[in-house]
């Protein structure tokens, strides 16, 4: 059970006080962390998973509803890769090292690193749901401009779309298309990492993994691109 005391101090840290704090628990306990009765396993679960789902819906709106707002001159395209860098799951796992959540949050650490990636990255989508149950869309809105607020004016080169690239190198050199295929999915179903293979041109397979299947897309095509390069 997290303390009073600890919570108290949690708040603080995020900026935003609960009138439920039951809510701000239900977020902080990952199923990973569970090891009683099967019963009570569905009900945390169940708890968390939801609000982790609300939160990704209200990150989603929030960011988009911000960056709207804030660059007026850019187009439906620079809009769509900001929102994809901003809500993606390694960006939030920055977050989750901003907000110092790794101190709180009730979960049970992994040897593979991606999976602790995933469940960091997942709890503050959770939170989010939390403070959008306990507080309105305004303050979720607000905890997300408190938090997100120093990366908004990112580095192009941050938000580079490594598949497309290689994409059209491989079109332009052999009209062919890169060959993705899934190579296995593990972990838990709730922190799943997935592994795919990747043939282009004349390299060989390339395998990457990732927290989704387009992640682990997206660094089999970096992967690819450096090695075109280093030719």
């Amino acid at each position: 059970m997290i303390s009073d005391k600890i919570i108290n101090k949690f708040e603080k840290n995020i900026g935003y006080f609960f009138k439920n704090k039951k809510l701000l628990i239900n977020s902080l306990v990952h199923p990973s962390s569970l090891t009683d009765s099967k019963k009570n396993k569905i009900k945390v679960v169940n708890n968390f998973e939801r609000l982790e789902f609300l939160g990704d819906r209200v990150l989603g709106l929030a960011i988009s509803s911000i960056i709207y707002e804030k660059f007026i001159e850019n187009n439906e395209g620079d809009l769509s890769k900001k929102l994809s860098y901003l809500v993606q799951k390694n960006f939030l796992h920055k977050i989750s090292i901003d907000l110092k959540i790794n101190d709180i949050l009730n979960y049970s650490y992994k040897k593979n690193e991606k999976m602790n990636v995933s469940i960091l990255a997942d709890s503050i989508e959770s939170l989010i749901g939390a403070i959008y149950l306990d507080g309105g869309f305004v303050n979720a809105k607000k905890f997300i401009n408190k938090f997100w607020g120093p990366y908004f004016n990112i580095n192009e080169k941050n938000m580079q779309d490594f598949k497309t690239k290689l994409q059209e190198l491989s079109q332009q050199k052999s009209k062919k298309l890169p060959e993705y295929s899934l190579v296995k999915k593990e972990g838990p179903s709730h922190s799943p990492v997935f592994t795919v293979s990747l043939k282009v041109l004349s390299l060989r397979k390339i395998k990457a993994s990732g927290l989704s299947i387009r992640e682990a897309e997206k660094n089999a095509a970096k992967t690819a691109l450096s090695l075109l390069n280093d030719k």
